[in-house]
Formats: C-alpha cells, sequence, structure tokens
C-alpha cells in the first residue's frame, strides 16, 4: 500500500478535510512527537496525578466522615492541600511544557526542520518559549472565564475567538498580548466555521479522555453509595475501601496521562485551522497582487 504523500500545512481547506489531515498528520508524525511527550510530560503528570489522586481520596473519605471539631478538620484539609496543591502546580507546568512542546513541533515541521528532531532538540525550541506560552495561556484562560461570569454565549465567542492563539505565537512569535489580537484577526469573518471546528474537535478530545473517566467514576460512585448505605444501616461512620486511595491515585494519573496524549489532536486541528486561514486572507491576496504586476 502506497504511504500518503507529507502533509502540507500552507493549504486551504474545508471542515472535513481539516479533521482528516488532523489525523494523517499524526500519523506520520507520532514517533518525534508523542516520544518527546512520553519523555518529558508523561513521568510529571504519572507523579503528579499520583499524589493529586491519593488527596481526593483522603478528601472523600473526610466528607464521609465528618469531624465536629474544626481543629481536627483544618488539620486534615491542610494535610490534603500539602498534597493537592503541589500536584496541580505541576500539571500546570505540564501542560504549559506540553502546549510549547506540540507547537515548536508544529514551526520546525512549517521551518522543514523537523527530519530527524528529537527529543532533546525539542527541548531546546520549547523550553526558550514557555514563559510566552504560559502567559497566552493564562490570558486566554482568565478571558474564557470572564466570559463563563457573564454567561454562556460570551464564553463560547471568546472560547472561539482565542482558539488559534498558540499557534500564532509558535509560528510569528506574536507574544501572549499580540496572539490574542492575532487570532482574534484570523478568526473575524469566519466565526461560525471555527466555532464548529472547535466544538467537533473538542467532542472527539472529550470522548476519548472519558473512556478513561467514565469507568473511575461509575467504581468511585457505587463505592461511596456502598459504604454510604452500610453505615446508615449499621450505625456507623462510611469508611471506602483500603484499596480506594491507591485505585484513585493510579486512576487519576491515567487520566492525566491521556489528557496529555490526546492534547496534539486538538493543537494539530487548530494549527491547520491558522494555516488554512493564512491562505484564505492573506497568501491569496498576495498572489493577487504579484498577478497584477506581472500584467501591468
Amino acid at each position: 500500500m502506497q504511504n500518503a504523500a507529507p502533509v502540507q500545512l500552507r493549504q486551504v481547506r474545508d471542515f472535513g478535510q481539516l479533521i482528516s489531515t488532523t489525523f494523517t498528520f499524526l500519523k506520520q508524525n507520532w514517533r518525534p512527537l508523542f516520544r518527546a511527550i512520553g519523555t518529558l510530560c508523561l513521568p510529571i503528570a504519572l507523579v503528579a496525578g499520583f499524589f493529586a489522586g491519593n488527596s481526593m481520596a483522603a478528601m472523600q473519605q473526610m466528607n464521609m466522615t465528618p469531624s465536629g471539631d474544626p481543629t481536627e478538620v483544618f488539620s486534615r484539609l491542610g494535610r490534603t492541600m500539602v498534597t493537592l496543591i503541589p500536584a496541580y502546580l505541576l500539571l500546570a507546568f505540564t501542560f504549559v511544557l506540553l502546549v510549547a512542546l506540540v507547537h515548536e513541533y508544529l514551526r520546525a515541521y512549517d521551518k522543514g526542520e523537523h527530519i530527524g528532531i528529537t527529543t532533546g532538540e525539542l527541548w531546546k525550541r520549547a523550553w526558550p518559549q514557555l514563559g510566552s506560552y504560559f502567559g497566552l495561556s493564562l490570558l486566554s484562560g482568565l478571558l474564557a472565564i470572564v466570559g463563563v461570569v457573564l454567561c454562556f454565549l460570551p464564553f463560547f465567542y471568546v472560547w472561539t475567538v482565542l482558539s488559534l492563539v498558540a499557534i500564532c505565537h509558535a509560528i510569528e512569535r506574536s507574544g501572549g498580548a499580540g496572539s490574542l489580537g492575532r487570532s482574534n484577526e484570523l478568526v473575524r469573518g469566519d466565526f461560525w466555521p471555527t466555532l464548529g471546528l472547535v466544538l467537533v474537535i473538542g467532542i472527539i478530545n472529550a470522548v476519548i479522555n472519558y473512556v478513561v473517566q467514565i469507568p473511575v467514576f461509575i467504581v468511585t460512585f457505587s463505592y461511596t453509595m456502598n459504604s454510604t448505605m452500610q453505615a446508615l444501616q449499621g450505625g456507623e461512620p462510611a469508611q471506602l475501601p483500603t484499596w480506594f486511595n491507591m485505585f484513585m491515585s493510579i486512576a487519576t494519573a491515567v487520566q492525566w496521562c491521556v489528557m496529555m496524549l490526546s492534547y496534539p489532536i486538538v493543537a494539530v486541528c487548530l494549527g491547520l485551522k491558522y494555516f488554512s486561514r493564512i491562505e484564505e486572507k492573506e497568501a491569496r491576496t498576495l498572489r493577487e497582487k504579484i498577478q497584477g504586476f506581472e500584467q501591468a
């Protein structure tokens, strides 16, 4: 069977082509991309997820066995937060690193510098840009929160017009604030198709993650309800099984790793949308100008 030709990023694509080309690109480039994610991101996600899951299990047990002593409650809550907060900080750092790795690979691919690229080389490209990716992620997140506070519709509006911020910085080095304006400029005049793409690729990504999350939710809900019912019948405080802490630790670590591994689907799809918009809005105009000069 003949292999498909390498994906050309700078090309106008319709909705269906954006989705299909996303998976073609990942199929062709999975080795260097996922090797870097597996080496640099997954170990941190595993450790952070393990401790976060253990803390969440402890909090769930604490909710099931409330104490009347405020000092004891705050003491137990403090011990849990000591583990949970650093775990989520590690997750935030790892996610920013993930965003940088994927988008710096797209930059290298666009420049034709991806052939034979190693994890170390990709790290050297991503590390200096972590501050910019953190800034644009923070600004985008804050604006999205403002959208949620206002009402449902502004959230989707902000989510859509800022969907291209990371790839804008990756290709144009426009920085945090500059990427926000650039993304809004590219989405302008193409809002509804972009919103549809964001929703569809988001649903695909969510389904992949829910494959892991739903069984965990079922097990957690079942044993929590079972322990609560037994406690009500026996008159004793509800107790989760002894293995529940370990189960939650492993399950949370796996969920976070799956989230890391599924992120490139969203990033690549929106990256292709960026290049498609560039070709539609700017490259076509440039070609028309060149043709006008030639005719003159």
